[in-house]
């Protein structure tokens, strides 16, 4: 009887490890990931990101390979605010990072710039077949 309690003793700790292990790792996950309402912003962002005049002149004299959406919610005081987006246009040279001017994004800047993968590596597409 002592070695059944002791069993399920250890498969209590286990299944609460476990439950507190994926609750941490998908809020975590959800901080980094848009939710559908996201996805509907950050479509209108780039929209405004690829009409804008600072894009088109990045897109003048470096190639742009792709342009990607995100979000961080992460350890943040206000998680709704606008500032929380953001479209990063990659080209060969470096990321340019947009996000809305003001809280009703009636207008996108560049805000800044990092390194960019593309500068050392080969674009990913067309997808090479390894045999």
């Amino acid at each position: 009887m002592q070695k059944k309690s002791k069993l399920i003793s250890i498969l209590l700790v286990i299944s609460l490890v476990l439950n507190l292990y994926f609750g941490i790792n998908s809020y975590i996950k959800s901080t980094y990931t848009p939710n559908l309402d996201d996805q509907d912003i950050l479509a209108e962002m780039t929209s405004m990101v690829i009409q804008s005049k600072q894009y088109k002149e990045i897109a003048s004299r470096e190639t742009v390979y792709a342009i990607k959406q995100g979000v961080n919610r992460f350890n943040v005081a206000n998680p709704s605010s606008i500032y929380h987006y953001g479209i990063y246009v990659k080209t060969e040279k470096q990321t340019y990072m947009f996000s809305c001017t003001d809280k009703a994004c009636t207008d996108v800047s560049n805000e800044g710039w990092t390194y960019s993968r593309y500068s050392e590596e080969e674009p990913i597409l067309p997808l090479k077949k390894t045999d």
